[in-house]
């Protein structure tokens, strides 16, 4: 149930990648492909996400902050926290599979891999102890500063979905 969390990240990242960012200093700029994900760097995000009832746990919307960071070969590192939640996400771009890409992994055992053309729409498997679920995760701009994620995890002949909206 955790991992989506940990895409939660990719929510922001995703969203912005078509738009143009402020010039920063050329050391702390993300470029090519990912420069569009420059807009993320500096204040942490706050997200609000609705958890469906999953396993024994019941609905419930949880709160978390979302900070990023340049990691080397121009990839975008986020660290999710909240007060029950850890997660950490590399996001990049692959030129020879000319494809976005992000990897994710939590405190709760859960990690996922998906991919995407257009750094919108991500698909892919997650993993939450020996389960695995297919993912599909949907990003939107909603604002100059704020953005939503919609995400369907399916498996076992179960599905369900979570929302999470993030501000800054």
């Amino acid at each position: 149930m955790r991992v989506f969390f940990a895409s939660l990240c990719a929510v922001a990242l995703a969203a912005f990648i078509a738009f143009p960012v402020p010039a920063k200093a050329a050391d702390t700029m993300l470029t090519d492909k990912m420069a569009g994900f420059n807009y993320l760097l500096g204040a942490p995000w706050n997200c609000t996400t609705q958890v469906p009832a999953m396993h024994d746990i019941p609905a419930h919307t949880e709160q978390n902050t979302v900070t990023f960071e340049i990691a080397p070969r121009n990839v975008i590192h986020d660290h999710v926290a909240g007060g029950n939640y850890a997660g950490d996400d590399y996001f990049g771009y692959s030129s020879r599979m000319s494809n976005y890409w992000t990897t994710s992994a939590d405190n709760e055992a859960g990690y996922g891999i998906a991919t995407s053309t257009d750094g919108r729409t991500f698909t892919g498997t997650m993993h939450m102890g020996m389960m695995a679920l297919d993912v599909t995760t949907t990003y939107v701009k909603s604002g100059a500063n704020s953005v939503s994620m919609t995400q369907v995890m399916s498996g076992g002949g179960q599905s369900a979905t979570v929302s999470s909206s993030c501000t800054r």
